[in-house]
């Protein structure tokens, strides 16, 4: 389930660019917003 959040969630800023809080639901993006740091300092050419 969390190798599958992390593709879902790298698809998504991939497309995007952006971190686009209203795409996902608020509580979400509160605790995700930590780990996409992260997830973009593991994964430079994502950022």
């Amino acid at each position: 389930m969390r190798k599958n959040w992390i593709s879902r969630v790298a698809g998504k800023y991939r497309r995007s660019g952006t971190y686009n809080s209203r795409a996902i639901d608020s509580a979400d993006a509160r605790r995700v917003h930590g780990e996409l740091d992260a997830i973009r300092a593991r994964f430079p050419d994502h950022a």
